[in-house]
């Protein structure tokens, strides 16, 4: 047989390359080979030539595992999840593809796929540096009388984009209502030092004319004194209804506290409603400004459903302090609801109570079953020392 010369065992080379890559995708069922005794036709029994093309061609990666974790198959999806060669992977180990700190997580999965059908995430290394997070599906196989693992790894790295860029989106929406809850409150605050200061002391002014008028009046002019102190009644009337307007809008025993300001609340909640209150402060500390007004408006919010739809008898309102957190509980003997009612989540006074603790990092969790009551626990965390410098809030 004369020699090869180079040319030609390349090329002989290139074309075995070539067939092998065929027979490994199911592009072929059957190979022609010309020999001495010429053509002969090799079919590749149990090639199963739609089963091969289909796991080559699918997005997700998928692999054949042995007893020992060794790859002994794989497609070229989930070569390329790894940033190599299809025939660098066959041989490997796979822990030796995933990410050093998910070996462990790998290991237990492993063990579970042994015997049953399980998931579960693994970030693998690829030759970029940077792990790439996949979910994998791990089945038991059997392989003649071999045990084997088959698994198939779905990229999520578009889905761990998305949540990151959603988590981001949400985070910017979250400082931007904590921006306009504060500017809502401060406005509040203006506003009702404005209506106080100005309209209360223009309203006195106006009584005191009104008193000098009338001490000037004759005392036979009878029917000029009479408006004289209707007109004053009338001044008082607005007054009252001047401090209860700033009250609402920004109490100023707010400036006290937060126990001070909770129980004066209820004491004003009791008399209006004539619902009975028990109020227990299991806490006189002095917290920040934003988590005092964040758990008052909680307060102020549950109890005026409480007034509208509860139809309760008694209230209990507890403030204690738990390790590093505050915590606001409210609860009535009402008639309650059904937590699975879904015009609840479209309630805009318990969306803007949960947002308010949201915001500071807390919850707002309710609790409540047809003629059992309603509890509202609000949890919101402190800061620890060192976050506030060793010095505890000073009051407003």
């Amino acid at each position: 047989m004369p020699a090869l010369s180079r040319r030609e065992l390349v090329a002989r080379l290139s074309e075995a390359e070539e067939t092998l890559r065929a027979v490994r995708s199911g592009e072929v069922d059957a190979i022609v080979v010309n020999g001495q005794g010429g053509e002969k036709v090799f079919t590749l029994q149990g090639a199963d030539h739609t089963y091969r093309v289909f796991v080559e061609r699918m997005n997700e990666g998928a692999a054949v595992l042995s007893s020992d974790h060794t790859v002994l198959h794989c497609n070229g999806r989930f070569a390329r999840f790894l940033g190599v060669r299809l025939q660098s992977v066959i041989g490997s180990s796979m822990l030796d593809l995933v990410w050093p700190d998910d070996h462990p997580k790998l290991d237990a999965l492993l063990r579970r796929a042994a015997q049953r059908n399980c998931r579960g995430e693994i970030r693998l290394q690829s030759r970029k540096g940077v792990p790439l997070s996949v979910q994998l599906s791990l089945n038991p196989l059997r392989l003649d009388s071999t045990r084997a693992v088959c698994l198939i790894a779905s990229d999520l790295s578009e889905m761990k984009r998305a949540e990151q860029e959603l988590r981001a989106s949400s985070e910017q929406l979250r400082n931007l209502a904590a921006h306009l809850l504060s500017v809502r409150e401060e406005e509040r605050a203006r506003i009702s030092r404005e209506v106080h200061d100005e309209l209360g002391q223009s309203l006195t002014a106006v009584k005191m004319d009104l008193a000098w008028l009338a001490g000037r009046l004759p005392q036979t002019d009878g029917l000029m004194r009479k408006r004289i102190r209707s007109t004053g009644q009338l001044a008082d009337s607005i007054i009252q209804s001047i401090r209860r307007i700033s009250t609402e809008l920004r109490p100023a025993v707010l400036d006290l506290g937060l126990a001070a300001a909770v129980e004066w609340q209820v004491q004003e909640f009791q008399a209006r409603s004539g619902i009975q209150c028990k109020v227990r402060l299991l806490t006189q500390e002095v917290f920040s400004p934003e988590v005092s007004t964040a758990l008052f408006r909680i307060l102020q919010e549950t109890l005026t459903n409480v007034a509208r739809h509860a139809k309760a008898t008694r209230v209990e309102v507890v403030t204690q302090k738990q390790r590093d957190r505050l915590v606001l509980l409210i609860h009535d003997n009402g008639r309650g609801f059904d937590q699975a009612d879904p015009s609840l989540s479209k309630s805009l006074g318990l969306l803007g109570m949960r947002e308010r603790a949201a915001i500071l990092g807390g919850q707002v969790n309710i609790s409540s079953a047809p003629g059992k009551g309603t509890t509202v626990t609000a949890s919101i965390p402190l800061p620890s020392p060192e976050e506030s410098g060793g010095i505890p809030a000073a009051i407003p």
